[in-house]
């Protein structure tokens, strides 16, 4: 009667196989491939920062993937929308610092309160000194609304029949009337108050020919664009 050979459970048999001569493993991706799925990841990112509207750091991200991952078909994609994207991004830093440069109080005076709008002209010194010329609009509970350079130091000096001379952004000339107070504070004001609230809303750029005390004449400069209509109260009537 012949031997009969052993049977070998079902396990053994696949670990038994297993060690013998198969199919080779799959390659090991190219960094070529790599690049391109580390892109593809931003890529998602991009897109929903951008469909967020969270323009600065969507074009932070933009700009990351074309640099350092340029050829990529994710790099590619992202060249279609980043320069509009770059440059909304630009506009919106611009106006958050046009924004900065405007100071906005609010503080009791008598029975009610005075409020302030402020700038300083551009160049100047921003410590206190004879340099600095600061530009308010202001709504005073008894005087009223009113506009005016003020100096830390020094004052101003205007003729009889006292004018500046403002240019708006790259307007003409134009001749406004101004008063130098009676109380002998180193100010100036701008007559039609309300007018020229209404054109620096308007406006980027405010010039303002000006003659000082102790130094001549001066043309100051402020970079008016970031004046927010929102923060300045209605007018109080005289």
């Amino acid at each position: 009667m012949p031997l009969l050979r052993p049977i070998l459970p079902l396990s053994m048999l696949l670990l038994l196989s297993a060690c013998g001569p198969g199919a080779p493993p799959p390659p090991a991706p190219t960094p070529a491939q790599i690049q391109a799925a580390q892109a593809a990841e931003k890529l998602k990112m991009y897109e929903q920062l951008r469909a967020g509207d969270k323009i600065d750091l969507a074009a932070e991200i933009g700009n990351d993937i074309v640099t350092r991952f340029a050829g990529t078909p994710a790099a590619a994609e992202v060249a279609k929308t980043l320069p509009e994207l770059q440059q909304r991004a630009r506009a919106g830093a611009e106006a958050r610092r046009l924004e900065r440069l405007w100071t906005y109080q609010e503080t009791p005076d008598g029975k009610g309160k005075q409020y302030h709008a402020s700038i300083y002209a551009k160049g100047g010194s921003t410590t206190e000194g004879p340099q600095r010329v600061t530009l308010f609009i202001r709504n005073h509970p008894e005087w009223g609304q009113s506009t005016y350079l003020m100096r830390d130091e020094g004052g101003f000096v205007c003729a009889r029949d006292c004018a500046l001379t403002l240019r708006f952004d790259d307007g003409k000339p134009e001749r406004w009337a101004a008063t130098i107070p009676p109380t002998g504070e180193p100010a100036i004001f701008i007559d039609k108050n309300e007018a020229l609230i209404a054109r620096l809303l308007k406006s980027k750029q405010l010039s303002i020919d000006t003659e000082w005390k102790d130094q001549g004449k001066k043309t100051l400069e402020f970079e008016v664009g970031g004046l927010q209509a929102a923060k300045l109260p209605a007018a109080k009537k005289k």
